[in-house]
């Protein structure tokens, strides 16, 4: 595999960049600059940072730090009672969260269903009280001894 090797942009390059950053499409910048939009297109990209994984994962720490920075600023706002901030506060936060994979399918909780699930007899209690329902006999005490004797067959 060949290294990619960074090329430093010329002034030209820097000046279409600034130009492109505006909002002139690339049609646009081939005329000014008599050139063809496949030059613009490759003048822009050598003024861009090489797309590679450390450069995604510094783009990406980056942008982490400024939500935190950002959440901190409005939390404290948030917090001495101005709305507009508590709503943009929870905005940053659902990004952030977004951003490090926390989703609301990953962490849902219905705290009704939990406390009634908490109540109810373990599957495995109500799977064995069926059988003894069905043989008949009443369940263990836990120590290995029945709460009655069994009973003995009728004979035929």
């Amino acid at each position: 595999m060949q290294d990619m090797v960074e090329v430093i942009p010329s002034e030209r390059d820097e000046a279409i960049y600034a130009a492109w950053e505006s909002g002139k499409t690339l049609r646009v910048l081939a005329r000014e600059f008599g050139i063809s939009p496949l030059q613009v297109e490759q003048a822009i990209d050598r003024c861009l940072p090489v797309f590679s994984t450390q450069t995604q994962m510094r783009a990406y720490k980056r942008e982490i730090q400024k939500l935190e920075d950002l959440g901190t600023k409005y939390y404290a706002k948030a917090m001495h009672d101005e709305i507009e901030s508590a709503h943009i506060y929870a905005r940053i936060n659902e990004r952030y969260c977004a951003m490090q994979g926390w989703t609301s399918v990953n962490i849902r909780l219905d705290p009704y269903a939990a406390q009634v699930q908490e109540q109810a007899p373990p599957r495995h209690e109500l799977i064995r009280a069926a059988i003894m329902r069905l043989t008949q006999r009443q369940p263990n005490d836990g120590n290995g001894q029945s709460g009655s004797p069994p009973e003995p067959e009728p004979s035929r």
